[in-house]
């Protein structure tokens, strides 16, 4: 037993999968199930294959093929965070922030001159990326293509950028690959592009406090390779388990809107995870509400498909609960 936690420990990877920030429905003219491809196998298969990478690095320091690797698909991970965090719910929002708007304007002409430009861009790039980041060289706004990973503006922040590789669009848009970009920009979450903005030529102190109700897909693991005593509860909506009828290992299903019939049954000397599809409002208010009746409970941050990301242990349920 000793051993096996030992070994288990060992083998605990050292990167995880950031939460999707949306909900992948909400995100207009885009498919759920396009983008949770994208982010469950394309960019969770990189942070999959930098923990690989490392790996092998501490075996053989010298290999030039694998640092090249880890140069590329660090990027990637990189890359592909920022894209999602791009993408706002609901058709995104306008952008109100006086500061961007300002640097816009001094970088480019105008927004609508920068969108033109990087829509254009976009548009002329066979695969790739383009984005829009801040130089501390320059101090100024640029859009930057990146047509592989492996490239990178050494001194720039990127603030928002276009998955350009046909896994971003394709199931959703085919060869259409306009209708792809209007889509994206239509749909930008500036307030999130914003705050990047500001830290990155510190306008404005960028801190985010860590959330004690909330439980990284990296701790549940730890806890569980550990041998902890916790309880881990499904409680997504009908829905999402009929999209995706697995379970994060073999955890029971209970009912989100009627925890007040189940709050009882659960141990007050235990901490319980809950999980929905993406760790936000449905998991929150389940664990909130457990908290209020004494259990010391936290909602599982990214959810499943954060999990599933990971290429982490799911059961298939034949039949619902």
């Amino acid at each position: 037993m000793a051993q096996e936690s030992k070994a288990a420990r060992k083998a605990h990877p050292k990167h995880f999968v950031k939460g999707l920030p949306f909900k992948a429905h909400k995100i207009t003219g885009f498919s759920p199930e396009m983008l949770e491809h994208h982010y469950e196998e394309v960019y969770g298969g990189a942070v999959r294959r930098l923990n690989e990478i490392e790996a092998g690095l501490a075996c053989d320091g010298a290999s030039t093929e694998l640092r090249n690797e880890f140069v590329s698909v660090s990027n990637a991970i990189v890359l592909h965070e920022v894209y999602f965090a791009s993408l706002g719910e609901d058709g995104g929002e306008a952008l109100t922030d006086d500061g961007l708007q300002r640097a816009i304007e001094e970088s480019f002409g105008t927004v609508d001159q920068w969108q033109a430009e990087f829509r254009a861009l976009a548009n002329s790039v066979p695969d790739g990326w383009v984005v829009l980041v801040w130089s501390s060289r320059f101090r100024r706004l640029m859009n930057v293509v990146f047509e592989n990973d492996a490239q990178a503006v050494l001194d720039a922040e990127p603030l928002l950028a276009i998955d350009l590789a046909e896994h971003a669009y394709a199931a959703d848009f085919g060869n259409d690959r306009a209708a792809y970009i209007e889509a994206f920009t239509q749909s930008l979450h500036w307030s999130w592009i914003a705050a990047q903005f500001h830290g990155a030529a510190d306008t404005s102190p960028k801190a985010q406090d860590d959330d004690a109700t909330q439980m990284s897909v990296a701790d549940l693991t730890e806890w569980l390779d550990r041998g902890e005593d916790i309880l881990v509860l499904d409680v997504r909506h009908d829905d999402d388990r009929e999209r995706y009828t697995s379970r994060i290992m073999k955890t029971e299903w209970r009912d989100s809107f009627d925890v007040v019939g189940w709050a009882a049954e659960m141990p007050k000397d235990r901490p319980v995870v809950v999980y929905c599809m993406y760790g936000f409002w449905v998991s929150q208010k389940a664990a909130a509400e457990l908290r209020e009746h004494g259990v010391d409970a936290r909602s599982l941050a990214g959810g499943i498909t954060s999990w599933r990301a990971m290429g982490l242990p799911c059961t298939r349920i034949e039949s619902q609960a």
